[in-house]
């Protein structure tokens, strides 16, 4: 019988705040541990220092999403490691889901478990049944140990964006199964929604700074031409749309944009 004692949870922080704080108190009886990973400048401790089941670890510098998720999990020894964004807030439920499929129907080839995604932009609600699907957000996802040990970690090279695809495309290539239960909802607010009125019909999309699409860009690209996946060529299309026909200061994005694009044809990867 698998419990939550069983469940570490690796947040990656950035700058984190008191709203932060609160999310992170929020994880308290949900799993065994919290490990917190810091990629900003300075030491934040004194921020999560009442909270007993974190283990705090600053890196005082931004290393990237991919290299601080790989320091939590190996600063851990849980079966199940839960990955977390610190803009993300789990629930009793979305925990309990997984348990109760771990418990039910846990296979050696299941890989990992996600959930439905929740958002300004996308609402999503609980729904029956479960799926196996090829790509989702690692913030949320729960995965085996036993995963890590059979393909390894997150490609610390790619820094940020794409690093979830590229570890779920492995993980497909290696014969593990990415399974969705469509009655697991996680809320999750990524980037900042702007919204285009278009007469009756608002359309939201998501904005972030030019550097982002530089990394979308680039690891989109790279990552498709790796495993041949055509949804990535699609998603790097729509990402270029976007700029196109949405944003404001489309030349310094689309500069961006290009220079990813570049790099990803070159090889040139890291930070």
């Amino acid at each position: 019988m698998i419990t939550k004692k069983e469940i570490v949870a690796i947040v990656v922080l950035y700058n984190p705040d008191s709203q932060v704080y609160k999310t992170i108190a929020g994880y308290k009886g949900l799993v065994n541990r919290v490990i917190l990973v810091d990629n900003s400048s300075k030491n934040n401790r004194e921020l999560f220092k009442d909270l007993s089941y974190v283990k705090y670890i600053p890196l005082l510098d931004n290393l990237g999403i991919a290299y601080a998720l790989n320091k939590g999990i190996k600063e851990s020894y849980e079966k199940y490691i839960l990955t977390m964004d610190q803009d993300s807030n789990i629930s009793a439920s979305l925990i309990n889901s997984y348990l109760s499929f771990f418990n039910k129907w846990d296979r050696e080839d299941v890989g990992a478990l996600t959930c439905q995604y929740n958002t300004d932009r996308n609402p999503s609600k609980s729904k029956t049944g479960f799926e196996e699907i090829k790509l989702s957000m690692q913030s949320g996802t729960l995965f085996k140990r036993s995963t890590f040990k059979k393909i390894g970690y997150f490609n610390e090279s790619l820094f940020l964006d794409v690093v979830d695809y590229e570890y779920f495309l492995r993980m497909e290539k290696a014969n593990l199964k990415l399974i969705r239960l469509n009655f697991a909802v996680l809320d999750h607010q990524p980037a900042i929604t702007k919204v285009l009125k278009l007469g009756p019909i608002k359309l939201k999309y998501g904005i972030a700074a030019p550097i982002r699409y530089y990394y979308q860009a680039r690891n989109l690209l790279w990552t498709a031409k790796k495993y041949k996946n055509n949804k990535l060529y699609f998603l790097l299309v729509i990402k270029w749309l976007k700029i196109v026909l949405l944003f404001n200061n489309k030349k310094i994005y689309l500069h961006a944009f290009n220079k990813g694009i570049k790099d990803a044809n070159h090889n040139r990867l890291g930070k």
